[in-house]
């Protein structure tokens, strides 16, 4: 609906983590699709190889959802997320699981870093299809199936 009323070009993001979801994309007008969390398990990027292989081995139904500043967050399970999820769960303000969660540190420490205890492994639900660490031209090459 939104590229019906827009005159500009529209990218999709969210869930895409596939030739399938790009296809779809394409076919509902956007003209460009952002693939975040698919591109994290890629050799290139610097991410911990333990995170790689940890969103190879989940969903989406293995993320976690909790509320912070700015927004919602979708994460793997750590101890650090389960805090913030209870916190969340119990009423706390946003402000309080934003200053509990660290806020981009903890992130780091996830990512980058590969601890799982004290970080947070942030990604989004188009994790389902990631089967393995690859190149980024072998992503790229395997998303393009689904237009090509």
């Amino acid at each position: 609906m939104i590229v019906d009323v827009l005159d500009i070009p529209v990218v999709s993001a969210g869930g895409i983590g596939d030739a399938r979801g790009v296809a779809s994309a394409f076919a509902l007008g956007a003209e460009g699709v952002f693939l975040g969390s698919r591109f994290i398990p890629t050799v290139e990027n610097p991410a911990a190889e333990s995170v790689k292989q940890k969103i190879v081995d989940a969903s989406a139904s293995d993320l976690l959802l909790y509320r912070t500043l700015p927004a919602y967050y979708r994460s793997l399970p750590t101890p650090l997320v389960e805090k913030l999820v209870d916190m969340d769960q119990q009423g706390a303000s946003r402000e309080e699981i934003a200053q509990a969660a660290g806020g981009a540190g903890a992130i780091r420490i996830g990512m980058l870093e590969g601890n799982g205890e004290g970080g947070i492994i942030t990604v989004g639900t188009g994790i389902t299809p990631i089967t393995k660490i690859q190149t980024v031209q072998e992503v790229v090459d395997e998303l393009a199936t689904g237009i090509c």
